[in-house]
């Protein structure tokens, strides 16, 4: 029997692509990291004084594409994160598991249950414990507006961050 070119070409980037699904916690390229581990994640902000800023999201939410695409894809690229907050998107449509905030494994769709955040794109502001600590974003508003309002956002999360660790 002999493979035909195209099957081992497909199956071959079949294989890449089931690869490509497990990004780690820091990104390449200027894309938001993709939640893995959310402890970790925790422990790295904890350890840089930041809090932590989940975007739970969905792959064929408009509203979550306009919003990465137009603000926080952008804002990341350009390093607008850096200092302030560790960013990173949980996708609801993800199934794989993912370990939490207390090192257990949990599911995206339990995440979203858990913190109450089925609606997308919603923007969750936590502490190292996986607490919220500053007001959640929840959809597009004023998409002029809206990197103005995450400021304020990730400023109120900062406070309570640093006033924490003192």
């Amino acid at each position: 029997m002999t493979a035909r070119p195209g099957l081992v070409l497909k199956i071959f980037l079949l294989a890449l692509a089931g690869m490509a699904v497990q990004q780690p916690v820091l990104a390449a390229g200027g894309a938001i990291p993709v939640a893995a581990n959310l402890a970790e994640s925790a422990k790295m902000a904890q350890q840089q004084g930041l809090p932590t800023i989940v975007y739970v999201s969905r792959d064929a939410c408009p509203y979550c594409r306009t919003l990465t695409d137009s603000i926080l894809g952008p804002m990341y690229a350009a390093g607008k994160f850096k200092d302030r907050a560790v960013l990173i998107e949980l996708s609801l449509d993800n199934a794989d598991p993912l370990t939490g905030f207390d090192g257990q494994p949990i599911t995206a769709k339990e995440f979203a249950q858990q913190y109450k955040a089925q609606i997308t794109p919603t923007l969750l502001f936590l502490d190292a414990g996986g607490r919220e600590i500053s007001k959640r974003r929840i959809g597009i508003s004023n998409l002029e507006l809206y990197s103005q309002y995450l400021q304020r956002s990730i400023d109120a999360a900062l406070t309570v961050t640093r006033s924490s660790a003192e």
